[in-house]
């Protein structure tokens, strides 16, 4: 029983798993977050992540980021946020020598798999399956689904998604998934609520502005909240995870926009200008000093002077965080802030102002006619399989016609869960959750491809 916030560390720097993990070797050093890393590191979804859309779909320049490599610089934000305030729980004796290092550990994996189940497109590729579910339910009111079960996919959302891949769906030899540790898991479930009790419009606490687990896995959240005692609150971890995540692509989208020539540096000046208030002077004098250093080689001004303001205004934001995570100790470890930590802190006003210029950014007609392009694709995709999905051919056995072959197209790692694995009572749903499983995991190029080749269109 936790009665202490010290209790409550030892809980989420602990080993648990849902199955004791083989022996390791008898020189291994690593702490159980390490482990996890380790893990994840090497596998087929954490690969795909290099093809996934970040802000820019279907990108060929090699320096726009990608979904992978966002998810690793979150990973080294997050994780040096964790040395800090490790630093902080050493000097309040809330954690022990002992567990030195653990919670970088932690939050560097939490940034690893942050966006694991995103599907091609990004957020917009998540509206297409929403978007695909709620008409089909209109048209198929008979269906054999809960409100719950249809919920689930009318909301369908990456970061549940997440927890999905992580936990069940990445098959590697039972029903575990990569068997993290709990806390691992844990940080990743942002909105702790199934998706009825969450997506409230409002929220009456941020707990249920999304949600966290579908239906198929509330046992397994369950498992995880009683053990460490959260009271189907958020854990702290996942609060310093979002900051992290907030730093990393509130700036890295603005760099790879000056690049690509959709903003200008005279842009940046003039809205940080414009919107900034307690931060206004250090960081307007920082711009006005980087114009002055770096004019005189027009081919490389501009990226320059965005990367190193980049990483000057990514340190005043992890100074505020962590400063502010300070000040909210308490609401933090009960689960109890409304808030995102870099909305209250001492940066709030340089994240809102990074985030006007990332509406520029969106609105960009290349990236719009990709996005376009995606969503036709996935709804595309969700239409034939879905379609398919009805004949009593769709099976794995259902002979030589079109709705077993298209099974047969689903990838074996997700047709073995669905067969072996997924003990889901309600077979329908099993059915529709494995097209989005597939679906939803696969790259863009991916995605674009097959249903070219599924429609003919090219061969």
């Amino acid at each position: 029983m936790i009665s202490t916030y010290k209790d409550k560390w030892n809980k989420l720097l602990s080993s648990q798993t849902f199955r004791n993990r083989s022996q390791s070797i008898d020189t291994d050093g690593r702490n159980p977050f390490e482990n996890d890393y380790g893990r994840l590191i090497s596998s087929a979804p954490i690969r795909r992540l290099q093809d996934k859309t970040q802000v820019f779909p279907l990108e060929k320049s090699d320096f726009i980021r990608t979904r992978l490599t966002h998810s690793l610089e979150v990973s080294y934000i997050a994780s040096s946020i964790g040395q800090s305030i490790e630093k902080f729980l050493l000097e309040k004796k809330e954690i022990d020598p002992e567990q030195r290092g653990f919670l970088s550990s932690l939050l560097r994996t939490s940034g690893l798999i942050h966006d694991l189940g995103n599907p091609p497109f990004g957020h917009f590729g998540e509206e297409a399956v929403k978007k695909f579910f709620i008409d089909y339910f209109k048209e198929n009111s008979d269906i054999n689904l809960t409100d719950l079960e249809k919920s689930d996919f009318e909301n369908f959302d990456g970061n549940v998604q997440t927890f999905r891949i992580l936990s069940k769906l990445y098959y590697f030899g039972d029903e575990f998934g990569y068997n993290l540790t709990f806390s691992a898991l844990a940080s990743i479930i942002k909105y702790p609520s199934n998706s009825l009790e969450g997506n409230e419009k409002p929220p009456t606490e941020i707990a249920k502005k999304k949600f966290g687990y579908f239906v198929s896995e509330t046992d397994s959240y369950k498992q995880i909240n009683e053990y460490l005692e959260l009271s189907n609150k958020r854990s702290p971890i996942v609060y310093l995870l979002e900051a992290a995540d907030d730093i990393a692509y509130s700036a890295a989208d603005i760099e790879d926009g000056i690049k690509l020539g959709i903003i200008t540096i005279d842009e940046i000046y003039n809205l940080f200008e414009e919107n900034l208030t307690n931060n206004k002077t250090v960081v307007i004098d920082k711009l006005d000093q980087l114009k002055k250093q770096y004019c005189k080689d027009a081919s490389i001004d501009s990226m320059l002077i965005v990367q190193k303001f980049r990483i000057f205004t990514q340190q005043l934001m992890i100074q505020g965080v962590i400063n502010a995570f300070k000040d909210n100790y308490d609401k933090i470890m009960k689960g109890e802030l409304q808030n995102e930590i870099i909305d209250i802190s001492s940066a709030s006003d340089i994240r809102k102002s990074y985030k006007k210029l990332q509406y520029i950014v969106f609105d960009n007609e290349s990236i719009v006619k990709k996005e376009i392009a995606g969503w036709e694709a996935i709804y595309g995709l969700l239409k034939i399989f879905v379609k398919a999905s009805q004949s009593k051919n769709f099976t794995e056995n259902g002979g030589n016609n079109y709705e077993s072959r298209l099974f047969k197209i689903i990838s074996a790692s997700y047709r073995k869960v669905y067969k072996n694995i997924e003990t889901y009572p309600n077979s329908e749903y099993k059915k529709l959750q494995l097209i989005v499983d597939f679906i939803s995991g696969m790259t863009d190029s991916y995605a674009i491809d097959l249903y070219q080749e599924l429609k003919g269109i090219k061969l």
